[in-house]
């Protein structure tokens, strides 16, 4: 076995070592690794949106219009919302019936009872 099989070996038993010991990381160095890696996305997006912007400003603005007027407009939808399952009670009230009258035209021809009938004896024509 040669000097560089011998350092192959040794570099991949502390691979093997290094791995098993990062499985076995407690979970409060789990929780600030994520942490950093969160804080370090936000950055690099805070910085991402900061040189667009630059560059486009008038996209920028457009961009800030249009969420301002979807969030105005979920605000005005979740009020509607809301009163209208407040005015679900039914409203105390007194109603009448109103018979409909019939005014005498001389321009439009009386319909036959069979003629208003439809899918019954046909449309008008005598069947026997």
């Amino acid at each position: 076995m040669s000097r560089l099989d011998s350092l192959q070996d040794r570099a991949l038993q502390l691979a093997g070592q290094i791995g098993d010991g990062i499985r076995n990381v407690p979970d409060h160095a789990q929780k600030w690794f994520k942490a950093g890696v969160a804080v370090g996305t936000a950055r690099a997006g805070g910085r991402a949106v900061v040189r667009s912007t630059r560059r486009h400003p008038v996209l920028a603005a457009t961009a800030a219009a249009t969420a301002l007027a979807a969030a105005a407009g979920l605000l005005v939808y979740a009020h509607r919302r809301r009163k209208a399952a407040e005015a679900e009670d039914a409203i105390e009230g007194q109603a009448r019936r109103v018979e409909a009258r019939r005014q005498a035209s001389s321009k439009a021809p009386r319909r036959s009872a069979a003629r208003r009938r439809t899918g019954e004896e046909g449309s008008g024509a005598a069947g026997a």
